[in-house]
C-alpha cells in the first residue's frame, strides 16, 4: 500500500460512523452492512477521483461522496426489493421506513418523519441526523445551496405541522 491508500483508509474510517449512521436511517438492519461495504469499496475503487482532504477544508468531501454512493445504492436495494415483493409477494414484505429511535419520546417525531414526502424527510435527516452543511446537503442532492436552504424551510414547515396534527390527534 502507498502513503496515499493508507491516508484513504484512515479518512474512510473516520468516516465509517456517518456513513452508517445514514444507512440505518434507510433501510432495514439486514441490509446495513451490505450497503456499507458496497459503498466503501466503491470508493476504494475510486479513491484517485476524490478530492483530498486539504488544510483549508472545513470537512472531508469524502463524506459527501460516500452519502452519494449510498443513496444511489440504497435506491437501488429499494427497487430489487420492490421487484421481489411483486413477484414473491408471500416471502417478501416490503417495511415503509427504517427504524430512527426506539425511545418512546421520539415516537411522534419518527411517525411525523414518516408522514413526511420522502425527498423531504431526507433533506431533514441529512441536515439534523447526519449534520451535513448546506453546501454538503447541494453537493449530494445536485442543486444550488439556494435551493436546499428554500425546500428546508419548507419541509421543517411542514413537518412541524405534522407534528401539531399528532399532538391533536392524540389530545382527542
Amino acid at each position: 500500500m502507498t502513503k496515499n491508500d493508507l491516508e484513504f483508509a484512515q479518512r474512510i474510517r473516520l468516516q465509517i460512523p456517518s456513513l452508517e449512521r445514514y444507512v440505518s436511517s434507510r433501510v432495514d438492519k439486514q441490509y446495513v452492512d451490505d450497503v456499507c461495504s458496497d459503498v466503501i469499496a466503491i470508493s476504494w475503487q475510486k479513491r484517485e477521483k476524490i478530492p483530498a482532504l486539504t488544510p483549508e477544508l472545513e470537512t472531508d468531501p469524502l463524506l459527501p461522496y460516500l452519502i452519494v454512493t449510498a443513496r444511489n445504492l440504497v435506491r437501488n436495494l429499494e427497487r430489487k426489493l420492490r421487484t421481489q415483493a411483486k413477484a414473491l409477494p408471500d416471502l417478501m414484505q416490503m417495511q415503509s421506513s427504517a427504524t430512527l429511535s426506539t425511545e418512546p419520546k421520539d415516537a411522534p417525531l419518527i411517525e411525523a418523519l414518516n408522514r413526511l414526502k420522502p425527498k423531504d424527510k431526507e433533506l431533514i435527516l441529512l441536515l439534523a441526523w447526519q449534520e451535513l452543511s448546506i453546501s454538503e446537503i447541494a453537493s449530494i442532492t445536485k442543486t444550488t445551496k439556494a435551493n436546499v436552504s428554500v425546500r428546508l424551510n419548507r419541509a421543517r414547515a411542514r413537518l412541524s405541522l405534522i407534528l401539531q396534527e399528532l399532538e391533536q390527534e392524540e389530545h382527542e
